[in-house]
């Protein structure tokens, strides 16, 4: 799934690949030269033309051989594929050897071989292959909502190397964005060059090695391309015929009501939080004496709390509440690093400034930060926990600096480590019964497993029978499992505790308003709390509490941790204030974060970009 590539350059470059010639002589076969040409029009369709040198060093045989994908699965999408329309196939030989085009469609994908069966060739021939293809623009899914082209257009199946490898995209519109990785699924090493004159950006490689691939990325302004929207076939639906009947009907229903009452019971049985009873909410007992325990009451009223958990992390915090380690919990990770003196952030460019352009969402446009670590002599000499030493080491490395816009290849993967990480420590706090990642994939692997037993059951017992409604409440039960799976993870007494204590403190951040606001003079509250209201999704409202503060004027302690391009302010004449910084900031980061696995749907590529990662796929060789 990671070759989002537009099968055309993939295509291409899968025209070496051809199971079945032979020899080890074969192996000697190599691309010399290796020139792609796209030209992207304003409806999506993409013109292709591939010309090439194929050496056949010595080992007659008759051609190329190129398999383009048709379709692809996407992650997180088990009812549709990404398709791809190929169509206007042509071939040529400039050298003179047969160029007769054979194509055969199977298996989701296109072969495309070229040759002649009754004739062999030999040395150096030159070949062009050309075809139109439809669905691999991504419109809207840039980092500044962009519309992309994120394409492997050499796959990982190529079993001949390439080299002189030159790939020429252009577009309806001036290029703004450009880039290109190459190496195996993952690799995030830049190819030698991605040049970008106006609405065209050419990309260069010196060599490609069989099982590697060349990825590149291109973006447009938003808008460019009408009507490209990705091409989405749905997966395969399995017919079957069910026969409604008094024996079958109450079988089916029985089976049903049994089976999720079951289910529910469970839930509501191991799936409900604990708490101390007798005790106001959000206190536990004093000195490790123990106390009685009872199912949460949710309805209970929590009182307001001005200030959070007592040594609890925002990230910790995060996912206590909803039991989920999001990626704003990791960005709230970030920002806590950075108020703690362990980084800062400092704006490279800001609305108006000379910054490369970088950020998301509205905003953002012209926005770009820069992480930097602290001098070791200037960190506090505190412990880190698992998941906060994690989260400096992945995004520094051996760094002491990186730019935001670059972090998604720095930290690709991490995310997923961190997020495991963040759960670890809340179940070694003793806030849960188990780990709730565990928890819930232990629920999620049962009712998955539950239900293609009854897929399965309801295939069987539809062709023979007819008894297919039978097996179609298993898959009922199947779905009830995994629709409960979410509420699986329990609390325990202590987590309730804290819960209670974070959801009064979230409260707060809520509701207060800049008057109800207390500090003693020189604390530096806004950037104490910051990053719990990150991880709550309510930063911009915290920032613009203290705007308004800044505005009455209150002397506000400035942060420290941030560098913006001009003198801080929380609030200026014009009415921008710090707030509206801070949220292109923080989706900015979370953008940045999540973007190395975007792009397997056919999502931004602009920042990642690394090898696979993009639509399309296939393989190529000779025959």
């Amino acid at each position: 799934m990671r070759r989002l590539a537009t099968t055309a350059v993939l295509g291409l470059l899968l025209l070496l690949a051809v199971p079945g010639t032979a020899a080890a002589d074969e192996d000697d076969w190599a691309v010399t030269r290796y020139d792609l040409t796209a030209r992207a029009a304003s409806d999506g369709t993409i013109d292709v033309r591939v010309a090439f040198d194929f050496d056949f060093a010595g080992t007659a045989g008759h051609g190329p051989h190129v398999t383009l994908p048709l379709r692809q699965e996407i992650a997180g999408d088990p009812d549709h594929y990404r398709g791809f329309e190929v169509t206007d196939v042509t071939a040529a030989s400039p050298s003179g050897a047969p160029a007769q085009v054979e194509t055969d469609e199977d298996g989701g994908a296109l072969a495309i071989r070229v040759g002649d069966e009754d004739v062999e060739v030999d040395g150096v021939q030159s070949y062009e292959i050309g075809y139109r293809i439809r669905g691999v623009v991504n419109p809207g899914t840039g980092a500044g909502g962009q519309d992309e082209i994120f394409w492997n257009v050499v796959g990982d199946q190529w079993e001949v190397p390439l080299s002189a490898v030159t790939v020429t995209l252009s577009g309806p519109a001036p290029v703004v964005g450009a880039r290109c990785a190459v190496g195996q699924d993952g690799a995030d090493a830049a190819c030698a060059a991605a040049d970008v004159s106006g609405d065209a950006v050419t990309y260069r490689q010196d060599r490609v090695e069989p099982g590697s691939g060349l990825t590149v990325v291109a973006a447009w302004p938003a808008g460019t391309f009408v009507g490209a929207e990705p091409v989405l076939l749905p997966r395969r639906n399995l017919g079957n015929t069910f026969t409604v009947a008094p024996l079958t009907a109450g079988l089916a229903g029985a089976v049903a009501l049994l089976g999720a009452g079951a289910v529910l019971a469970r839930a509501r049985r191991g799936g409900r939080d604990r708490q101390h009873v007798g005790l106001t909410p959000g206190l536990a007992p004093v000195g490790g004496a123990s106390a009685p325990s009872g199912p949460r009451d949710r309805r209970a009223p929590v009182a307001v709390r001005f200030t959070p958990p007592d040594g609890v992390r925002p990230g910790e915090l995060g996912t206590l509440v909803d039991e989920v380690a999001h990626t704003h919990d990791v960005t709230a990770t970030v920002v806590d690093l950075a108020v703690r003196g362990h980084l800062r952030i400092v704006e490279t460019g800001g609305p108006g400034g000379s910054g490369k352009a970088g950020g998301a969402g509205k905003g953002a446009e012209d926005r770009s930060w820069r992480l930097v670590r602290t001098a070791a002599g200037d960190r506090p000499r505190e412990p880190l926990l698992a998941y906060e030493e994690l989260v400096l080491q992945r995004v520094f490395g051996s760094r002491d600096e990186v730019d935001l816009d670059d972090l998604g290849v720095s930290f690709a993967g991490a995310v997923g480590e961190v997020q495991k990480a963040l759960y670890a420590a809340v179940t070694e706090q003793g806030w849960f019964t188990g780990n709730p990642a565990t928890v819930r994939g232990r629920w999620y692997g049962l009712g998955a497993g539950v239900l293609v037993a009854g897929a399965v059951l309801t295939l069987v017992l539809a062709l023979t029978v007819g008894w297919g409604l039978v097996g179609l409440a298993v898959v009922g039960v199947g779905v009830v499992l995994l629709v409960a799976a979410h509420a699986m993870p329990a609390r325990t007494p202590a987590g309730s505790a804290v819960l209670d204590q974070a959801v009064g403190f979230q409260l707060y951040l809520e509701t207060a308003e800049a008057e109800q606001i207390r500090f003693e003079e020189g604390e530096d509250l806004f950037s104490r709390y910051l990053p719990h209201a990150i991880a709550f999704g309510v930063a911009e409202r915290w920032a613009r509490v203290f705007a308004e503060l800044a505005a009455r004027g209150h002397a506000v302690p400035l942060p420290t941790w941030y560098v913006g391009t001009q003198p801080f302010l929380f609030a200026t004449a014009g009415g921008a204030s710090f707030a509206d910084t801070l949220g292109a900031f923080s989706q900015a980061a979370t953008t940045s974060m999540t973007a190395a696995t975007a792009g397997t749907g056919g999502a931004s590529g602009m920042s990642s970009g690394s090898a696979g990662g993009g639509v399309g796929g296939g393989g190529g060789g000779g025959w």
